[in-house]
């Protein structure tokens, strides 16, 4: 993820100024003075996210531009290896030498999902935490930049640390971590543990090229410091190799603040909307996303109001606030392709289902009718969580009297690649519908399909927006999408051979 910043409710900036301004100051930071310890980071390719060991050789005066330090590397040497490799760097990618870990922080468990720094051939990587093992105790990190996936021992990580505004965020005081944790124990009383779910990096991966296509409407996280947890809405504008997708924020601008903010996010940072859930009460103990500054933030429910407002606790800030139900959602986390609620400490994995974010289907055994070899036809299946769903294929062959092959234009088989093919039976197949061009728009309590994921899913209006939007209720899964009227047709049944249009439906 490119190092761009967002609004957040941890660190305060100007409304949706997203990119990191240059220094224009000559104020030469304090901690720089000759002989001192020094972390240098570099843009070179293959080196971002990497921090070199070294010391400050010489310092610029206050009053030269650009401010350039001489510096000594404490693992690199000169072509000819005679000595220690010395180059000017800018003040930029300086910081001080990163002290040892506290006896806390040795005593802390480094928990899968956690930012760390590996050492690495006598250099700090920045890495994500994907799996910690059992037997020998080594904990997989993955690198985003070279997109390697590498195990290391407890003792060859620390927690990752920025250095932001001559400090280090998270502080290094022990004394203010044994404050903090006191002023967090009324939190904790409300608080539940959760588990950090295990991800399996090629199925995510997998996933993710599968479903994430150009235009499609998706969440995009961040690492950076102050945004942890929390997710954007955005759309794919551009797939570059098999990982990584250039995407346009929905809210975010710009640092001119007129243009909508692009930026490239790799496969772990990216994923589909979650389900709706309306009309949920949240109860103390709850994990929550909450809208705030543009974005869904991480908290849980520490306290009910009577007017149906609730106190939300941000882990992350450690900070308090209070929110009305609009805006606010049950947390899921989208795991290996599945929508899963998070688990407390001593329950049983279990992964919710949820129909309108797959359109990688297992294989199930379905049925036919009879069109010629070739024909256009749409298919539905009895499949848990796809009723009410048509999904468009071709016949291939015929198999029996009462069965059929069909091939699925957009569903893929489990390997991802190939298209999925299936037997279906004749009462769950028919020809694709005739266009109906949709002069009016659409009236609250019609009865309609909505295009989402690959598939047709039959719905009802249940509100007309503005800019020829709707809200489209669905009775199976009891949920509520937002559609264009672009992505919208009118439902018509299949019946003795004959289309019937339907009209509104009663309550």
């Amino acid at each position: 993820m490119s190092s761009l910043r967002r609004q957040s409710p941890m660190v305060t900036y100007p409304t949706n100024q997203r990119k990191k301004a240059p220094s224009n100051n000559n104020r030469l930071p304090s901690f720089l003075k000759p002989g001192v310890a020094v972390e240098i980071s570099t843009n070179e390719e293959g080196f971002r996210g990497a921090w070199f060991m070294g010391k400050v050789v010489t310092v610029p005066s206050p009053d030269k531009d650009p401010l350039n330090c001489q510096v000594e590397y404490a693992t690199i040497s000169e072509l000819d290896g005679s000595k220690p490799l010395k180059e000017f760097v800018h003040v930029d990618h300086l910081r001080p030498a990163l002290p040892p870990m506290s006896e806390m922080e040795k005593k802390r468990d480094i928990l899968a999902g956690e930012d760390v720094d590996a050492f690495y051939k006598d250099v700090w990587w920045e890495g994500t935490v994907t799996e910690v093992r059992g037997g020998d105790g080594k904990l997989s990190v993955y690198f985003r930049g070279s997109q390697e996936l590498i195990q290391f021992r407890r003792d060859e990580l620390r927690f990752h640390r920025e250095w932001i505004n001559d400090t280090w965020q998270p502080p290094l005081d022990e004394a203010v971590e044994e404050e903090e944790e006191s002023e967090e124990d009324e939190v904790d009383d409300y608080t539940e543990e959760y588990l950090v779910p295990q991800v399996n990096l090629e199925t995510t991966k997998a996933v993710a090229k599968e479903m994430f296509s150009i235009g499609t409407v998706v969440e995009v996280s961040s690492d950076e410091e102050g945004f942890v947890g929390c997710w954007f809405a955005a759309k794919v504008v551009e797939r570059i190799g098999d990982d990584e997708y250039r995407v346009e924020y929905k809210d975010l601008r710009e640092v001119n603040g007129v243009e909508p903010l692009k930026e490239v996010a790799d496969f772990l940072h990216i994923r589909p909307p979650p389900p709706s859930d309306e009309d949920i009460d949240f109860a103390v103990g709850d994990k929550i996303d909450a809208f705030y500054n543009d974005g869904w933030w991480v908290g849980e429910v520490i306290e009910s109001m009577k007017d149906g407002s609730v106190g939300i606790f941000f882990r992350e800030s450690a900070e308090k606030m209070r929110f009305g139900r609009h805006g606010l959602r049950l947390h899921k986390d989208w795991v290996n392709g599945n929508w899963e609620l998070p688990l407390k400490r001593g329950e049983v994995k279990r992964a919710k289902k949820v129909p309108f974010e797959r359109n990688v289907r297992r294989k199930i055994a379905i049925d036919k009718q009879y069109f010629s070899i070739g024909t256009p036809v749409e298919v539905s299946s009895i499949e848990e969580g796809f009723e009410d769903s048509w999904f468009l294929a071709k016949l291939i062959e015929y198999r029996g009297t009462d069965k059929c092959l069909v091939e699925y234009d957009k569903l893929k088989a489990e390997d991802g690649k190939e298209p999925l093919s299936e037997e279906v039976n004749e009462f769950q197949i028919r020809p694709q519908p005739p266009e109906m061009v949709m002069v009016n728009p659409f009236e609250k309590l019609d009865k309609v399909n909505a295009l989402y994921n690959d598939g047709w899913w039959i719905g009802v209006v249940k509100k007309v927006l503005a800019k020829s939007s709707y809200l489209v209720h669905f009775s199976k899964t009891d949920e509520m999408l937002k559609f264009h009227h672009s992505q919208l047709r009118l439902h018509q049944d299949w019946s003795d051979g004959k289309w019937i249009t339907s009209s509104k439906v009663c309550f």
